[in-house]
């Protein structure tokens, strides 16, 4: 019987994980998480879906939801993020897919996180979900791109 699966350099060097890199790549995607985050609750404040008296839980107590908030739980999600993808590729022979999986996973189960608002309209709670969607995009692809090795396995 013929082994059927894959062959070639490329295979092993796509699931590997550049370990120099990767501390790098997770700074960038912190930063580009946040930028884009800020991005978008200025475009959503500007258009009125961002009101200022409805209230968010933060580690100072509940405030209006504001930049400071917006970039720190960015940057948290995205460093996040690369600690669970290091201990993926510490553990799993295919980390890079197994993450996306589990990045996938629970990109899901943060929806629920900002239907806790209460008196939220719903224009603010599809920005939010927004926001949770870029620092997902943008950890997972730099994380599964730029943090890859591009050595073949026993070189």
């Amino acid at each position: 019987m013929q082994n059927t699966q894959p062959q070639g350099p490329g295979l092993a060097a796509s699931e590997r994980i550049s370990w120099s890199r990767l501390p790098l790549v997770a700074l960038l995607a912190a930063l580009l998480a946040a930028a884009a985050n800020i991005l978008l609750y200025l475009a959503a404040s500007g258009l009125g879906f961002m009101p200022r008296d409805v209230l968010v839980s933060t580690p100072g107590g509940e405030q209006p939801l504001g930049l400071t908030p917006v970039a720190a739980s960015s940057v948290a999600g995205a460093i996040g993020a690369a600690l669970v993808f290091a201990m993926i590729g510490l553990f799993s022979r295919r980390p890079v897919r197994l993450f996306r999986v589990v990045a996938a996973v629970v990109l899901v189960l943060s929806f629920a996180m900002p239907l806790t608002i209460s008196g939220a309209p719903l224009a603010m709670l599809l920005s939010l979900e927004a926001m949770h969607v870029v620092v997902w995009a943008v950890a997972v692809g730099l994380l599964t791109t730029l943090a890859r090795s591009s050595q073949p396995d026993g070189a």
